[in-house]
Formats: C-alpha cells, sequence, structure tokens
C-alpha cells in the first residue's frame, strides 16, 4: 500500500485518498486482531507502507483524523496542518513529506516522526476556516488566555477535533510541534526561549523571514508553547501557493527537512522547558498570528 499521491493536489482528492487509507487500515485489524487499542484509536502497519497509521479522532461529520507515525525512537517531532480549511496548501506539503521520509529511513531510525496531514476534515472538505460547527479550531484549546465566545466554542476543547488533537498530543508527548499555516509569509514560534533557536532554522532554511507574531487566545501555540512550556513552530505560507507538491516541496521542503535531518536539536530543546516560564513567567501573549 502506499501513500496518497501528491500530485495534483485538491481538498476532495485528497481526502478520498485518506478515506481509502483508513478503510485499508480497519481491514488490516479486522484481519489481524492484537491487544486492544483505546477507545476510538486504529493503528496498524502494512506492508510496503513503512508509517503507522493511526485514527487519532473524528470531525464533526465523523470524517476520520489519521496521524503517520515513523519511527519509535525516545525523540518525537509532530508535523501537523490544516487546522483551518482554507489553509490546505499544508497538506500537499505534508504528503509530500511522508513521500520523502519513505525514501529515507534513516531520517527516523532514532526518533518518532508524527505527520497529521490534515486536523481538520470537514472545514477542508468545505474550504471553510472552522468545524462543521463553526468554531474555530485554533482557538479551542485549554491555554491560559483562552476567551469562551460563539466562535472560540464556549467551552475549551468543546470540539472533537481539539479534543482529539489535544489527547494525542499528550499521549506522544512530543519534543516539538510543527505547525502549517497560511497566509502570513513567516516563521512563527512560541515556547521557551530554544523554540526561537529552531525557528530560525527553519526560516533560514527556506527563505522565510523569522517572525515573532504572538499566542493567539487558545491556540495550539498558546497552549503547547505557553502554557505548557514546550517549543512550537509555525510555518505561514503565502495565501496563493500553487498546488503541485513537488514545488512545494522545493521551496518549503528544507524547512521541514531541518528538524527532520536533526533529531539532536529537539533535546536542546528540552533545556528551557521547565515550566518555570520565561521572562513573561509563561503567561500566554494575545498577538496576531493564526
Amino acid at each position: 500500500m502506499q501513500h496518497p499521491p501528491a500530485s495534483s493536489w485538491s481538498a476532495a482528492p485528497v481526502l478520498a485518498a485518506l478515506l481509502l487509507l483508513v478503510g485499508t487500515t480497519v481491514l488490516f485489524l479486522v484481519l489481524r486482531r492484537g491487544p486492544a487499542e483505546p477507545a476510538g484509536v486504529a493503528s496498524v502497519g502494512a506492508p510496503g507502507f513503512r508509517a503507522v497509521a493511526e485514527v487519532i479522532g473524528r470531525s464533526v461529520e465523523g470524517r476520520p483524523m489519521v496521524c503517520y507515525q515513523y519511527g519509535n525512537g525516545p525523540r518525537a517531532l509532530l508535523i501537523k496542518a490544516s487546522i483551518h480549511g482554507t489553509e490546505g496548501a499544508g497538506t500537499p506539503l505534508t504528503l509530500r513529506l511522508m513521500e520523502w521520509l519513505d525514501a529515507h529511513p534513516e531520517t527516523w531510525k532514532n526518533a518518532r516522526i508524527f505527520v497529521l496531514p490534515i486536523s481538520n476534515p470537514d472545514g477542508l472538505e468545505a474550504l471553510k476556516r472552522f468545524n462543521a460547527k463553526g468554531i474555530d479550531l485554533n482557538r479551542n484549546f485549554p491555554a491560559e488566555n483562552r476567551e469562551d465566545s460563539a466562535r472560540f466554542g464556549q467551552a475549551a476543547l468543546s470540539e472533537p477535533e481539539s479534543r482529539a488533537l489535544h489527547d494525542f498530543i499528550l499521549r506522544i508527548q512530543p519534543d516539538v510541534i510543527v505547525a502549517i499555516h497560511q497566509p502570513l509569509v513567516c516563521v512563527d514560534y512560541d515556547g521557551p526561549a530554544p523554540a526561537e533557536a529552531l525557528a530560525r532554522r527553519m526560516a533560514a532554511a527556506t527563505g522565510l523571514p523569522l517572525n515573532k507574531l504572538g499566542a493567539r487566545p487558545g491556540s495550539l501555540g498558546a497552549w503547547f508553547g505557553e502554557t505548557l512550556r514546550r517549543p512550537i513552530l509555525t510555518l505561514e505560507l503565502p495565501r496563493t501557493l500553487t498546488n503541485d507538491p513537488d514545488r512545494l516541496w522545493s521551496k518549503y521542503g528544507p524547512a521541514l527537512r531541518e528538524l527532520v535531518e536533526n533529531p539532536e536539536s529537539w533535546v536542546l530543546s528540552l533545556t528551557g522547558a521547565d515550566g518555570a516560564g520565561g521572562a513573561d513567567g509563561g503567561r500566554s501573549r494575545s498577538g496576531s498570528g493564526n
């Protein structure tokens, strides 16, 4: 079994391909029952498919959130895309990354690399920023600066997509997260001081400017970076962008490879994540980010 094809990208074919992968995953689970999985989780490895695919949750309309794991080492990196359905360029970019990881297993022999191509399946299908209930998922995390509202949700983690991602992050404990957004054209970061150094390396690799935008209320950056005090980097792509995965990879792939190929840098990032907070005492800041 192979990954979804990364060429001629649009939202519908990518979702269809991912659904096909999930169906195959379920078939393998039926044929190869092993130890019981946590409720709502399915995972399996298949011949010719180097990653382990896991359905970490489902959207409001029942679409699967499929994450792919490469390697079983002690260090962990999570790369996620399309938490806003109108910012879909990260999906073909991450699918192209998966093809590259398949071809370069030496890069993850001592690490765990998790790739979540679609964080908001309903929004990407409808080409809308919010989920099917009209909630901005990237304002629905339990950060210290969260605001309850009709747009952000009346409570933290009110949405199945944000709950699934939140619980998955707590389970895998990534050293670093990379979130792919549009359209601010920069590399942003949240979290303790080492996050800036990692973001600077990503920016240099792809030619994007480094820009500290600040964590928006209830965003993943605010929760993981400022509340939990762990490094999270945001790759902000342009608003108008090619759908050609190879061109995306040529331009922005080097930023992802900079982290993927240097897992020792993830460990260094932990030196500032002691929970004590930085100069702001760990308080989340409102900013202009995504």
